[in-house]
C-alpha cells in the first residue's frame, strides 16, 4: 500500500505543477483590453474635470471682471448731477462753461472709436471725517465773492477747481480763484445768499469730472476699459488711466432711458438723446469682456471665452 500512496502523492503534485504554469495569450490579450479601458476612462473623467475646472475658471474671471466695473461705477453713476439737497433747476451757473453732468462724444482715439462718457460727481470723501464738502461757517450775501469754511485746508483745492455752494434751496457754481486755510475766493460773486434766517445749513461742494473710457490695445497691455479724472472744467480727460476697471474688454455700448412725455423712452443710443441729458433716468452699459491669454478655453473661438455683461445705473440727482 505505501509504494502506491506515494505514487499518488506524486502525480498530484505534477498536475499542480501543470496548471501554475502562468497566463496563455487569451488571458494576457483579455488583461491588456481591460487595462487599456480602464485607463481610458480615468484619462476621459480627467480631460472632462480639467476642462469643467478650466471653464469654471474663465467664467469666474469673467463674472468678477464684471463685478468689480458695476461696483466701482455704482458711486459715480449715482451721483452725476450732484446738486446737494438743492434741485438742480435752481442751482445758477456762474462760470459761463459748466458742462452737462453727463455728456456723450463719439471719439477714435488710436484708431479705436466708442462712445465716451463723461460724468460730473462731487468729490467724494475729501474731508478727514467723510463729507463731501465744507460747511460755510459764516452767512455769505449774493455779489459776495469770500465764503468761510469750516475745517478747510488751504492745499485741498487748486486754483480753477469747480465748486458747488449749496443749501438745500438754492445753488451756485463757481471757479476757485484762491484758498487759504478755513477761505475759499471765488472767481465770480454768488448769485444766491446762504445763511442769515435759513435754517439749512449750506456746504461747498468740490466736483470732479470723470471719463469712462477705451484705450487701444499697446505691446504690453490688452484693451482696456478706464476712469480717467480731470477738474470739471470738461476739457476732456489726461491722456492715460487713472484707473483701470478691466482688461481685455473688446467693446462698449451705451444706451439711455428718458423721460418723453408721460412716460419712458427705453434704450435710446447718445444721438438719439441729444442734448437732452437732464432727462436721463437710466444708464444701460453693455461690456463684451474675454479671458486673458493665459487662460485658454477649450471650444471656445481662439481658445478665450467671451462673454457681454449688461449693467444698468439710475442717476440719483439729475432732474430732481
Amino acid at each position: 500500500m505505501k509504494p502506491l500512496l506515494t505514487f499518488c502523492c506524486r502525480q498530484h503534485r505534477q498536475q499542480s505543477f501543470h496548471r501554475q504554469q502562468g497566463m496563455g495569450l487569451v488571458e494576457l490579450m483579455l488583461g491588456l483590453v481591460l487595462g487599456l479601458f480602464i485607463t481610458g476612462m480615468a484619462l476621459q473623467y480627467f480631460l472632462t474635470t480639467r476642462t469643467t475646472a478650466t471653464t469654471q475658471e474663465a467664467l469666474s474671471y469673467l463674472q468678477e471682471s464684471a463685478r468689480h466695473v458695476s461696483h466701482r461705477l455704482q458711486p459715480v453713476m449715482r451721483n452725476i448731477g450732484f446738486s446737494g439737497c438743492t434741485p438742480l433747476g435752481s442751482v445758477s451757473d456762474n462760470t459761463g462753461t459748466h458742462a452737462q453732468p453727463l455728456e456723450v462724444t463719439a471719439v477714435t482715439d488710436d484708431g479705436l472709436s466708442y462712445d465716451r462718457l463723461a460724468m460730473q460727481i462731487p468729490a467724494l470723501a475729501l474731508a478727514s471725517d467723510g463729507q463731501r464738502g465744507w460747511q460755510l461757517s459764516s452767512s455769505a450775501a449774493q455779489g459776495d465773492r469770500v465764503l468761510n469754511v469750516k475745517n478747510y485746508s488751504g492745499e485741498q483745492l487748486a486754483s480753477g477747481s469747480y465748486v458747488m455752494v449749496s443749501d438745500c434751496e438754492s445753488g451756485d457754481i463757481d471757479t476757485i480763484s484762491a484758498s487759504d486755510d478755513g477761505k475759499l475766493s471765488l472767481a465770480n460773486g454768488l448769485q444766491h445768499g446762504y445763511g442769515g434766517n435759513q435754517q439749512t445749513r449750506p456746504f461747498v461742494y468740490p466736483f470732479e469730472r470723470w471719463y469712462l473710457v477705451m484705450l487701444a490695445p499697446s505691446d504690453d497691455k490688452a484693451q482696456r476699459l478706464c476712469l480717467s479724472s480731470d477738474n470739471a472744467s470738461g476739457n476732456g480727460p489726461a491722456a492715460g488711466c487713472t484707473e483701470e476697471l478691466a482688461s481685455y474688454v473688446n467693446d462698449m455700448e451705451l444706451k439711455f432711458d428718458i423721460t418723453a412725455g408721460s412716460g419712458y423712452a427705453v434704450d435710446q443710443t447718445a444721438a438719439e438723446v441729444g442734448s437732452r441729458w437732464s432727462q436721463v433716468r437710466r444708464i444701460h452699459l453693455d461690456l463684451t469682456l474675454s479671458t486673458p491669454p493665459s487662460l485658454q478655453v477649450e471650444g471656445e473661438a481662439g481658445g478665450a471665452m467671451q462673454r457681454i455683461f449688461s449693467m444698468t445705473f439710475s442717476p440719483r440727482n439729475l432732474g430732481l
